[in-house]
């Protein structure tokens, strides 16, 4: 057997997909984006959206400007309820 470390889980940062983009965040930050290959206007908005979250000082923003809007909210019900006030087509 080799001295050598082995790799026994490799974590993807980038999917093809045929349809729509997307962009998942796990736990511990790990940002992963699915796009397609004609790289429409939405594959565009994710791509930016993942160099965005390279950017600590922007990401750490971000999260300070969302996590004020959630002051007050201390239940699930309330934090789904307030983000769905958030998200909400006016």
């Amino acid at each position: 057997m080799s001295d050598e470390p082995q790799i026994k889980y490799v974590r993807k940062r980038l999917y093809v997909t045929e349809k729509a983009p997307a962009l998942s965040v796990d736990s511990d930050g790990y940002v992963r984006c699915g796009i397609k290959g004609d790289m429409s206007d939405s594959d565009m908005l994710v791509l930016g959206l993942v160099l965005s979250l390279k950017n600590k000082e922007w990401k750490d923003a971000l999260l300070e400007r969302v996590r004020s809007k959630f002051v007050g909210a201390t239940s699930t019900t309330s934090k789904i309820t307030r983000t769905f006030e958030l998200i909400k087509d006016d």
